[in-house]
């Protein structure tokens, strides 16, 4: 399988760029690396990052790679995330970490995505949460997040990345998938740490252990 692999680039996270370069190197040459940072200054962040994922998706169609695998610069991947993602072999393949939505920091694995709100399985269902991240399970999804994602030639054939209200692009993804039939699994053996980005570098990690579902690292 050859990937074409993308970073939005608003910031710089060197933790990041260290796993993404041993995932590569994992890889060998079979794949494309490219960043996007074509950011307007008369657009919000929201709308950047949708700009550069759009400018992404269609130098991919240019290319012969079968997948589209998004990074963001803010995304702590594990070095087997790449592999195991590929190995699923379904339409879209998300690894799991938190967003950064306090109190609960919810896992970006929902069971529910509607136009104006959802569900996150973190929610509403803590046992099978440990159940899943115990095991490293994986289960089908209605979406959210392009964190850590592969997605396969075909739907990003049929599908292009659009913000068209208040959330973010992969929140529209995730309905646009939906409404295309396109299944979306999350791989819970995939746990990625989320960049938060304050005084003090923290990062968010899954944690199905942890009383409220997740751990922070200072860095």
């Amino acid at each position: 399988m050859k990937l074409f692999m993308f970073m939005p680039r608003l910031r710089t996270i060197g933790r990041t760029h260290v796993a993404l370069w041993s995932a590569r190197q994992a890889w060998g040459k079979n794949h494309m690396y490219v960043e996007y940072q074509h950011n307007q200054p008369n657009k919000n962040g929201y709308e950047n990052v949708t700009l550069n994922y759009e400018l992404a998706r269609q130098h991919f169609l240019t290319t012969d790679c079968d997948a589209f695998v998004s990074v963001e610069d803010d995304i702590i991947i594990p070095e087997h995330g790449i592999s195991a993602l590929a190995d699923l072999n379904v339409d879209v393949a998300m690894g799991v970490y938190c967003l950064r939505q306090k109190p609960n920091y919810r896992w970006n694995a929902f069971v529910t995505v509607e136009e104006d709100e959802g569900l996150a399985l973190t929610d509403h269902n803590t046992p099978e949460v440990y159940q899943l991240a115990r095991n490293g399970w994986v289960k089908e999804v209605a979406g959210v997040g392009l964190g850590f994602t592969m997605i396969r030639r075909h739907v990003l054939e049929t599908l292009k990345f659009e913000k068209r209200g208040n959330a973010s692009n992969d929140w529209y993804f995730s309905l646009d998938c939906q409404k295309h039939g396109f299944g979306q699994f999350a791989h819970f053996g995939v746990l990625c740490g989320h960049m938060v980005q304050t005084s003090t570098r923290r990062i968010l990690w899954p944690d199905y252990t942890a009383h409220n579902l997740h751990r922070e690292e200072t860095i």
